[in-house]
């Protein structure tokens, strides 16, 4: 089976008040939409989003280009799927040189979450996919940290490296395999079909 992983569009993060699963920004959708127009001429018989807003915008424009339902998998969303806050790399440098060193030190542990269950369930996630959809290709629209965790996984790394990636909005990861344990990285972070000027 083949796995097409979509990073979703760049979020539109609150600066005050509850920044909990955000929608897409003006130019994450934009975003979404190229990554709709480049995918829908590949042979795809499923569509899995996080169910989190910002990874539902991004996989519909595929949604309907495919006819395709986008099924909800809640275990393959970001860290704030426990209805906990959210920050990107963006809003968090924007905080200062040592607010962002201390996000790189740790970055599950940043949010406060608990980083052994949040790798379980995602990984978990992936596998109920993989194992779940012989000789399919199953696009998946999720988020930066998931996208960490399975690549880290595939290429056989440790939980010190499973959140070293920064994936690009609206990025394509493809992997592919008969078992989620023998998955293989095919490609990481294609941006190509993005603008420059939405990058």
């Amino acid at each position: 089976m083949e796995l097409i992983v979509i990073r979703h569009g760049h979020p539109d993060v609150p600066t005050e008040g509850h920044s909990g699963n955000p929608p897409l920004s003006a130019r994450g959708t934009l975003q979404a939409q190229h990554a709709a127009m480049v995918l829908k001429a590949e042979p795809i018989d499923r569509i899995v989003s996080s169910g989190m807003r910002r990874a539902d915008a991004t996989a519909q424009p595929l949604a309907d280009a495919l006819s395709l339902h986008i099924e909800t998998h809640a275990d393959l969303g970001e860290i704030d799927r426990w209805g906990g806050a959210y920050a990107n790399v963006e809003t968090i440098r924007q905080k200062g040189p040592e607010e962002l060193q201390r996000f790189r030190d740790a970055p599950l542990a940043y949010f406060g979450i608990d980083a052994d269950r949040f790798r379980r369930e995602t990984l978990a996630a992936f596998c109920s996919l993989v194992d779940g959809s012989a000789d399919q290709t199953v696009a998946v629209f999720t988020h930066g940290f998931p996208i960490n965790i399975l690549i880290a996984h595939a290429q056989k790394l440790s939980n010190a490296h499973d959140t070293q990636f920064v994936p690009a909005y609206g990025s394509i990861t493809r992997l592919s395999g008969q078992s989620f344990d023998a998955l293989t990285l095919i490609s990481w972070n294609e941006n190509d079909h993005i603008p420059e000027a939405l990058k």
